[in-house]
Formats: structure tokens, C-alpha cells, sequence
């Protein structure tokens, strides 16, 4: 395949128009033109319909382009990385994070880092487990944090902090007032859920079956912040981490509710490729998470 032409079906699919590609690659609309249809005689196929106004994808177009995206990524973060090289107060950084870890813990350790490192560029993608780990393994993130199992092979794991995950409703839900609640209470209720292929999910689903709790049913939410709003306001139940949650547990916006076999304990765990080179900017920022480990430890 000819990575030129590449670029430029890629440019078009971003842009959505002969002209804004043309712009963005310096590269004359007519030959834009001319060298798309040689890349589509090439492939064998159509790769996007010709509107009065831009440029839409076909279905190969789409199969094509998230191909692409996911190369021209490998490309910028393999020139990040070079350029890290030099030492660590330059270069760049690229982070993909589970929910907990890139929305609740990370944002204030990016923040000490960067005062120590003012020149250091980060990118942090927040996505779920499974699409951490997988761009991760892809080269498009340099570190990853997850929540949750990992089924991507080839990396390395190790433990960052240890995490709560404790089920929680609103204080008008039936099961707030109750003292004492087996697990059995909590079949036949309405649970507030993540997407598939978040870690957080397939830990809770898994202790559920464990202990032969069938919900009512699932409403399922993509992001935790979703989900706290959600209990708040008497959704449902849900499983949510309690770093995410002091102020409305404190307030009693949120009960917790007490069944030690519902409740989770798991490590968020750091992943990157095993046979990955760690630049200098990236060894720096394991040296602010090192720090965090311990005082968390104490």
C-alpha cells in the first residue's frame, strides 16, 4: 500500500473535502484528486461518494480510515518518543486512563508533574479498560491505567494504588433505610451500569453472579460521573468507586449500603508494553507515581 496515498485518503476523511485535504497537505487540488482515484483504482474499490458538498466515506472508506487513524497515531507517538529522547524536561507524554484513574486521581498528579516539568507536552485519552489496553498495545499511549482486568497480551502490569468500589443508592432508595441487607436484597433492582468492556463492569457482574444476585434491570452509562449523577437523583443502584464520591457521601446524597460480599476491592493498575523503551519524560512521571504509591501506602 502506497503511504502517500494513504495520507492523503486519510486527510480527506478527516476534512470531509478535496479543498480542506488539498490545504492541509499543500498539495494542489487537482492532484489531490488525481491521486485519490489512482489509490481507489489500486484498492479496488470506491472509497467515498461524491456529494455536492465534501466527501462521505463508503463502507470500506470506513473500515480503511480506522485503520488509518490508528497508524498516523502510532506515527506521532513514535516521533514523541524520539523526541524524548534528549533528556526529561522535554518530549512528550501520551496517557490513556480508565475512568477513575484519568478523571479522579491523575488530573492533580499531571498537575505536580508539569510545575517540575513545564516543557514536557501530555495527552491523556479517558476511555475504558479495554480501550486503554488496547491502545496501550498499539503503541498509540506510552503508560496506561486501568480498573479492571486485563486481556491484552504482551504487557506489563504492575499495581498502582488499591481502589473501593462500594454500591451506593440515593438516600430516598427503599434499601437506604435498612440496617442490616444480605445480597439477596438486591436482586430485582434496578442497577446503574458502564458500557461493556469496562473494567469496573466486569468486576461488579462478576461478584453478582458469585453471590446469585439477578437485577431487575441494568441502565447502562458511559462514564462514572454519569452513573453518581444518576444514583443521586434515584436511579438506581450503583457501583462506584469511593474516591469519586466523598462529597455526596458526606452530605448524604448518597447512602452507602452494607453488604461486605458486594463490596470491591481491586488494584488500579499501570500497564505498558514489556518490551516498550521508557524515555526520560516518561521515567520522570514514574517517579511522581512512585511518590504517590508510598504516600498512599502510608
Amino acid at each position: 500500500m502506497n503511504l502517500h496515498h494513504l495520507a492523503i485518503f486519510h486527510a480527506i476523511a478527516e476534512t470531509g473535502s478535496i479543498s480542506a485535504s488539498a490545504e492541509r497537505m499543500h498539495i494542489s487540488q487537482p492532484a489531490i484528486s488525481r491521486q485519490l482515484k489512482e489509490f481507489e483504482r489500486r484498492m479496488g474499490v470506491v472509497l467515498f461518494e461524491r456529494l455536492p458538498r465534501g466527501m462521505r466515506l463508503t463502507q470500506p472508506g470506513e473500515v480503511l480510515h480506522n485503520y488509518a487513524k490508528r497508524l498516523f497515531e502510532i506515527a506521532r507517538t513514535a516521533e514523541a518518543a524520539v523526541r524524548e529522547l534528549s533528556d526529561a524536561r522535554q518530549g512528550h507524554v501520551s496517557i490513556g486512563a480508565s475512568n477513575t484513574v484519568g478523571t479522579y486521581i491523575l488530573p492533580s498528579l499531571l498537575a505536580r508533574f508539569r510545575r517540575s516539568h513545564p516543557s514536557v507536552g501530555i495527552s491523556m485519552f479517558v476511555g475504558n479498560t479495554e480501550q486503554v489496553s488496547q491502545g496501550v498495545h498499539d503503541l498509540r499511549f506510552m503508560l496506561g491505567f486501568i480498573e479492571g482486568p486485563l486481556h491484552v497480551p504482551d504487557l506489563r502490569v504492575d499495581r498502582f494504588i488499591e481502589d473501593e468500589i462500594v454500591p451506593v443508592a440515593s438516600r430516598d432508595h427503599p434499601l437506604s433505610g435498612k440496617k442490616r441487607l444480605l445480597a439477596a436484597d438486591f436482586s430485582g433492582q434496578a442497577l446503574l451500569m458502564r458500557e461493556p468492556g469496562s473494567g469496573t463492569r466486569e468486576l461488579v457482574e462478576t461478584r453478582l453472579q458469585r453471590h446469585g444476585v439477578r437485577p431487575g434491570y441494568i441502565v447502562e452509562f458511559g462514564s462514572t460521573e454519569a452513573i453518581k449523577q444518576a444514583a443521586v437523583h434515584g436511579g438506581g443502584i450503583a457501583w462506584l468507586p469511593r474516591v469519586c464520591m466523598p462529597r455526596e457521601l458526606a452530605a448524604g446524597e448518597l447512602v452507602s449500603l452494607p453488604v461486605k460480599p458486594l463490596t470491591i476491592r481491586r488494584p488500579l493498575s499501570l500497564i505498558r508494553r514489556s518490551d516498550g523503551y521508557t524515555a526520560p519524560a516518561t521515567a520522570a512521571f514514574l517517579g511522581v507515581l512512585d511518590i504517590q504509591r508510598r504516600l498512599a501506602a502510608e
